[in-house]
């Protein structure tokens, strides 16, 4: 009787646990950030959870909290040594420290990002996003920071080794490089038809905004929207951004007025709220 008891009381207290984590994720959900990360926050005032931990540097990045993002996650690496995840969502935090730090500062965290994205394969082999930032990283970076397409290329045949669809996005950079916008194009509608979710949709996006491709642009995005997401997709008030430039060189000036006011009310980051700011200066 005394072991069942004490298994109950283990059960509740997990079921508890969780309940409140799932409280703190739907207020991230909902895009109160401020709610989610001290309900997260006092839970990790009774214990250092790998879930709570992880989810806390999370959303603080997702709120442009990047330092304090880095911060949580120090503490995550020290008691989870062995997290894959917790290396790739580093990467990700540093990179949108680059954009914070000095230039002084830039080639250092540039480096760290890399960095991160390496030691997120070393832990974990198959973590095929970890090998697309690498891959991405080299062909994304200046020489300076550690860009070399050259060492891009020689990831490109890996990648299709070990995912079609990523081989497809790794295409798809590499000929954008090039100036193929053609065959980018083809390469990249064959990673939405591959991978079948939000993320290479937003990549199309993009691309056909740097190409002044306007009219393709919106489609793209509202099949981001339409399509299943991962954690580490773009943020939605991106995906508004990029719809309220495109709409404005359209001469949609309503609609891109709409979506970048749209995109002020959700919270954005300090880096996006600039960006959106000046888009609603330019119309």
């Amino acid at each position: 009787m005394k072991n069942l008891l004490l298994a109950l009381l283990l059960i509740s207290g997990w079921s508890s646990a969780n309940e409140r984590l799932q409280t703190a994720l739907d207020a991230s959900q909902a895009r109160d950030f401020p709610t989610a990360i001290v309900q997260l926050q006092d839970m990790l005032a009774q214990e250092a959870d790998r879930d709570v931990l992880f989810h806390l540097a999370r959303v603080q990045h997702q709120a442009g909290a990047f330092s304090d993002a880095a911060d949580t996650l120090d503490t995550l690496h020290e008691a989870y040594p062995g997290d894959a995840d917790a290396w790739y969502l580093q990467a990700l935090v540093n990179l949108s420290l680059v954009q914070e730090v000095s230039l002084f500062k830039k080639v250092g965290m540039a480096k760290q990002t890399l960095a991160a994205f390496e030691e997120a394969v070393k832990l974990d082999p198959n973590h095929i996003n970890a090998r697309y930032g690498i891959f991405a990283f080299y062909a994304n970076a200046p020489s300076i920071a550690g860009g070399d397409l050259e060492k891009a290329r020689a990831l490109q045949p890996d990648l299709h080794r070990r995912d079609a669809g990523f081989g497809a996005m790794a295409d798809a950079l590499l000929l954008s490089k090039a100036d193929d916008l053609e065959a980018a194009e083809a390469a990249y509608l064959d990673a939405i038809r591959l991978l079948d979710r939000a993320g290479p949709h937003f990549a199309l996006a993009q691309f056909y905004l740097q190409t002044e491709q306007w009219d393709k642009v919106l489609p793209e995005i509202e099949s981001f929207h339409e399509k299943e997401k991962r954690w580490w997709d773009p943020d939605i008030t991106v995906a508004h951004l990029i719809a309220a430039r495109a709409n404005a060189q359209l001469g949609r000036e309503a609609q891109a007025r709409e979506l970048a006011t749209l995109a002020l009310d959700m919270s954005p980051t300090d880096q996006i709220r600039d960006l959106l700011e000046e888009t609603l200066n330019e119309l």
